[in-house]
């Protein structure tokens, strides 16, 4: 059986001109399949484009929701009142007391409610509890600059801090 190219196309136009018998029923049904198809699709896209931002806008919610959490859990558990009136310079000299510093503090100084510090020599476990001392008594470290010398396996901490009360 051999198809006859010529023959399909002189009957497609026939049916597209309207001339065969039911031919525009067959165009309108085409048209209107073509129609609803094309709106399907387009709302499908607008479907699957809204879902992908939603799926944004909750992936970012959730986000600052553990954000805000991991804030609160840092956030101190006292008043802002009681913080208000901690001793810096007796809290540090407790705190540099307590770990033997002595000699490696280098500098303090008054800075309004703050107090500029410079602590030598100190390895990283001294200055996570250092840090750690402070917290406990109110008192946080607001800016920090770090130099790190070599001291055979370790490495010596030049420590140059500004602390003051947590607010």
């Amino acid at each position: 059986m051999a198809v006859n190219i010529d023959s399909l196309i002189n009957n497609a136009k026939t049916v597209f001109r309207g001339e065969a018998p039911g031919s525009i029923k067959f165009i309108v049904v085409l048209l209107l399949t073509l129609i609803i198809w094309v709106g399907v699709m387009s709302v499908n896209g607008w479907t699957a484009q809204a879902q992908t931002g939603l799926n944004t806008q909750q992936s970012r919610w959730k986000t600052l929701l553990s954000l805000a959490d991991e804030y609160k859990a840092i956030a101190p558990t006292s008043n802002n009142n009681a913080n208000q009136n901690v001793d810096v310079p007796a809290v540090f000299a407790q705190v540099s007391e307590r770990m033997q510093l002595g000699s490696r503090v280098n500098r303090i100084t008054p800075d309004g409610r703050n107090q500029s510090i410079e602590l030598n020599r100190l390895y990283a476990e001294e200055l996570a509890e250092f840090q750690t001392l402070l917290a406990a008594k109110g008192v946080r470290i607001i800016a920090m600059e770090l130099r790190a010398l070599p001291a055979g396996r370790e490495r010596l901490m030049t420590v140059t801090a500004i602390i003051g009360p947590v607010n």
